[in-house]
């Protein structure tokens, strides 16, 4: 009995210097990959989570980047789309209205004569001689603007009467001596108004801008 348990004694201290010399070596390398791979691992957990979070920042800052963009882009639009309906309604309302409405009562033969006696009224005070030429639109019958000349009118005018002519509206007086033509067509006083009035016109339709 004693040298079997002598031989166990041997096995005993055989397995334990196998333990010392070759397991606990082997696990103490085991432990230090283990440590090392647990912080490789969160390293990189670290880094990814970084450049996701880099990632998403930048998404966000190009986000809004792009919303500036597109909100600057909107604000342009529609200042041009208000500026452009701005146009259309002073062009089509105001402009054709006044045009309009001036080429009507110029085409009235009352207001023709009433233009052309002015006219002469206003040579005369000047004291000037001179033959003149009184043209109107051919849309009127000349007979109509004569029958309510003055005779001293009439007979200031060269041809004894009006001249028709492709005027829409109004008159153009032409002082012969002088080579001085004074236009009071439609047109011109269209013009003349606009000056004046559109200013009022504009304050009126856009005061809230």
């Amino acid at each position: 009995m004693k040298g079997l348990e002598s031989g166990k004694d041997k096995v005993k201290k055989i397995c334990e210097v196998l333990k010392k010399e070759t397991l606990e070596p082997a696990q103490h390398e085991a432990d230090q990959i283990i440590a090392t791979a647990n912080a490789q691992a969160q390293k990189i957990i670290a880094d990814a989570q970084a450049k996701a979070e880099a990632l998403l920042l930048e998404g966000k800052n190009t986000l809004e980047r792009q919303k500036n963009v597109f909100q600057s882009s909107m604000n342009q639009a529609c200042k041009q789309s208000i500026e452009f309906l701005k146009q259309e309604i002073e062009n089509k309302l105001f402009n054709h209205e006044l045009s309009s409405m001036i080429t009507k009562q110029m085409q009235d033969p009352k207001v023709i004569a009433e233009i052309i006696s002015a006219v002469v009224a206003a040579i005369e005070k000047e004291g000037l001689e001179t033959d003149i030429t009184a043209f109107v639109p051919s849309v009127i019958p000349a007979r109509n603007v004569n029958t309510m000349l003055a005779q001293n009118v009439i007979s200031k005018l060269r041809e004894k009467e009006v001249v028709l002519s492709s005027l829409q509206g109004g008159v153009a007086v032409k002082l012969q001596d002088q080579n001085i033509t004074i236009d009071i067509s439609d047109q011109a006083v269209k013009d003349l108004v606009s000056q004046f009035i559109r200013k009022d016109f504009r304050d009126l339709i856009f005061a809230a801008n």
